[in-house]
């Protein structure tokens, strides 16, 4: 498909979803261009074929070709997010030993009213990071586009994480290793460890906003109220993801 064509809303086939993994595999990308189940967005937004390695890659390229739209508009567009993953399905489920490992629908298919499934969208969650946090987003960019890390999946699915605007600093500070230039060992096991991220570090915030207005708090000060558990926290200004968009 040439850049000639632009990003369309797609209405899902039943089939699909009552198909599973089988029609995945069988999908071909006449159905992107299909009148039945396909409309142009206004204004539209031109897309070529590209292949991406990591979120980061796939964060950045979607920011640019979506700019013209409403973030709010593309946060709870369910067709859009399913057409752009058909669209670059190589690159959300790869090939790789001549096979391709389709994983669960809600990897592919968007359900941005669902609270359980929509963070696990490998497009959207890839674009929403980025737009969150377009400097402080190391510890979830690095990873395959394909595939949703431990750490992406403890923040992302906790809205009340995501609403406080130096959360992304604050992780960063605790959970990137600067040595190991990667994220912290044991942050989303399933056995809790101080001041980890599954386990103890959504604890302690719903403790603090009992009585502090967290939203309102810069970094420094979140990691304060946090306490000694979290402090191990780096002092200093986090170091920017060199691929961030600034």
């Amino acid at each position: 498909m040439s850049s000639g064509f632009a990003v369309s809303n797609f209405v899902v086939p039943n089939r699909l979803h009552a198909g599973g993994h089988q029609v995945w595999q069988l999908l071909s990308h006449d159905l992107l261009e299909h009148r039945e189940f396909t409309e142009m967005v206004a204004p539209e937004s031109h897309v070529a074929p590209e292949h991406f390695q990591t979120k980061v890659e796939a964060a950045r390229y979607l920011n640019a070709v979506l700019n013209k739209l409403r973030p709010e508009d593309i946060a709870t567009d369910a067709g859009l997010w399913t057409w752009l993953t058909l669209f670059f399905f190589d690159s959300v489920c790869p090939i790789m030993n001549e096979k391709r490992l389709v994983k669960n629908d809600y990897y592919y298919i968007f359900e941005p009213r669902n609270s359980r499934h929509f963070y696990r969208h490998l497009l959207f969650v890839s674009w929403q990071i980025l737009r969150l946090a377009p400097l402080h987003n190391r510890l979830f960019m690095k990873t395959r586009v394909s595939s949703l890390d431990g750490v992406t999946t403890e923040v992302m699915k906790r809205l009340y994480l995501t609403r406080i605007p130096c959360i992304f600093e604050v992780l960063d500070r605790l959970y990137w290793d600067e040595t190991r230039k990667r994220p912290r060992s044991g942050l989303t096991g399933n056995k809790p460890n101080g001041g980890d991220l599954r386990h103890r570090l959504p604890v302690r915030i719903s403790q603090l906003e009992k009585t502090f207005d967290l939203t309102s708090l810069n970094a420094n000060q979140l990691l304060e109220l946090l306490g000694d558990e979290f402090s191990f926290a780096r002092s200093q200004t986090a170091t920017l993801f060199d691929d961030a968009i600034h």
